[in-house]
């Protein structure tokens, strides 16, 4: 059994839950910003969402969507006691693991920890704080767990509510609920897995970053545009693509980073022509560059294109140059 995961993401509460079933299980962390796993697979192959939990099971078989991974391990490990057993219990399990992911995870953190999320979208999703965290506290006062005993859905809320460090959300306004969050740290599975992942946590956020996709794009157009092709050296993967516009009408395939580099310092120092920065687009590691090149005065002597672009660990892996026109 193998768990992809991200330091301190919903993920934590599966690992919670499988160091409470004493599993035999392997553990590979997923970059949540390029989703690379840690041995360098692209995670998109193994979830298309690109997101944690996957539980990879002894067969091959995934389990995505946190509820199902959770309910899956308490399956799976019985005298665990993380899940009820009796139809009533099972329900009320189920109605704490939904309320958790829509009303919590998804409707109230999810707006407040994303960097792109517009300021009227954050303010709106803050206004649900009282009244879910208010419903939530109402139930754990005087109680040690959300259900008769510890469960998965004690794993779940309290990787969840451990976003409130990250977050303007107040843990202290409801009593309750902080205590419950204080009680759980001490448990020792929860403590272990919480100890871990904060050290990942901590050592990622200590990493050089990469630069990010429109960084990287702003200073591969700088190259041509200030016709400076050392510009370009670092940014070029070893594994780089370009597919180049010439000659025509099929164009010519590079392969490697000296190959790209080659036709990029070419094209960057030739004084004779220049490029026209049209517009630029980007979306997760693709980016979209529109530009005008011309090299002469006269109506014909320019082109209009495109390049399609693919950046990863702030590296151009592809480039695809199109043009208009014959």
């Amino acid at each position: 059994m193998k768990l992809y995961f991200s330091p301190l993401a919903c993920s934590l509460a599966a690992r919670i839950a499988l160091y409470e079933a004493g599993a035999a299980v392997s553990f590979e962390r997923v970059d949540g910003k390029t989703k690379r796993t840690e041995t360098g697979r692209d995670f998109t192959r193994v979830h298309g969402l690109g997101l944690v939990p996957v539980l990879e099971l002894a067969g091959g078989s995934l389990i995505t969507e946190h509820a199902a991974v959770l309910q899956h391990i308490a399956r799976c490990f019985p005298d665990a006691g993380l899940a009820p057993v009796d139809a009533e219990g099972t329900t009320q399990l189920q109605q704490w693991l939904c309320f958790i992911g829509t009303e919590l995870h998804k409707g109230l953190f999810m707006p407040l920890l994303e960097r792109q999320v517009a300021d009227e979208v954050r303010d709106y999703a803050l206004s649900k704080a009282a009244s879910r965290l208010g419903f939530l506290a109402e139930h754990l006062a005087g109680r040690d767990y959300l259900l008769d005993a510890f469960s998965v859905a004690d794993a779940y809320l309290f990787a969840v509510l451990n976003w409130t460090a990250a977050t303007p959300v107040d843990l202290q306004l409801w009593p309750a609920l902080a205590a419950y969050h204080a009680r759980l740290r001490e448990r020792p599975s929860i403590a272990q897995a919480f100890r871990e992942e904060l050290a990942l946590y901590r050592a990622e956020e200590a990493e050089p970053k990469a630069a990010s996709v429109g960084e990287v794009i702003a200073r591969f157009n700088a190259a041509f545009l200030r016709h400076e092709p050392a510009l370009l050296d670092e940014l070029v993967d070893e594994a780089c693509v370009l597919e180049n516009t010439t000659p025509a009408p099929l164009g010519s395939r590079h392969e490697g980073r000296a190959a790209c580099l080659a036709v990029w310092h070419g094209i960057a120092r030739n004084r004779a022509a220049h490029f026209e920065l049209e517009g630029v687009e980007s979306s997760g590691e693709r980016a979209q560059i529109r530009w005008r090149y011309v090299w002469g005065s006269g109506e014909r002597d320019a082109v209009r294109g495109v390049n399609l672009m693919r950046v990863r660990d702030g590296r151009i892996v592809e480039a695809l140059g199109y043009v208009k026109g014959t």
